[in-house]
């Protein structure tokens, strides 16, 4: 039975539905994962929340909140919009301008046993994406299956992205 693991650190960053702030909320992602202590993790992190941001951005609704969760096993990334649309890995052409964000999320993690998938937020709008990032303790270390948001009102399993 794999452990779960709860969060040590965590932290909630909103935004409005405005482009700018993404260059604001990447540089904040930086400075806590630097301040946790997962420096050498910091681009990861910072180019995760950048894909996922982007996307609530392009194919969500309403305010974006970033959550962000340090735990022994590593650091958990959620991106929450009130967007009814759910993320889909496509395999995009030579010749395609965007969909190629979330492939490159799976090239980035999945080597280094990360994961990415949503969980559907039942008591609210939306939905939540989240990456997991295992920074340093064994795979067998796991997240529990439920975000901090839809925790008392989820009961199934999230919908993995990766793979």
């Amino acid at each position: 039975m794999p452990l779960i693991v709860a969060p040590e650190l965590a932290v909630i960053i909103t935004l409005d539905r405005d482009p700018a702030q993404a260059a604001g909320a990447r540089r904040k992602v930086r400075e806590l994962v630097t301040g946790w202590n997962l420096g050498q993790h910091a681009d990861l992190a910072e180019l995760v929340v950048s894909e996922l941001v982007a996307n609530a951005l392009r194919h969500g609704a309403g305010p974006i909140e970033i959550q962000l969760f340090r735990g022994p096993a590593g650091l958990r990334v959620e991106v929450h919009d009130d967007g009814a649309g759910r993320p889909v890995r496509r395999h995009a052409g030579d010749y395609d301008e965007c969909g190629r964000g979330l492939e490159l999320l799976d090239g980035l993690i999945a080597p280094l046993g990360g994961a990415w998938g949503t969980v559907e937020d039942w008591h609210a709008p939306g939905k939540t994406v989240y990456a997991v990032l295992p920074c340093g303790r064994p795979a067998t270390a796991v997240w529990s299956s439920q975000s901090s948001r839809s925790a008392a009102a989820f009961s199934g399993p999230e919908t993995s992205g990766a793979g």
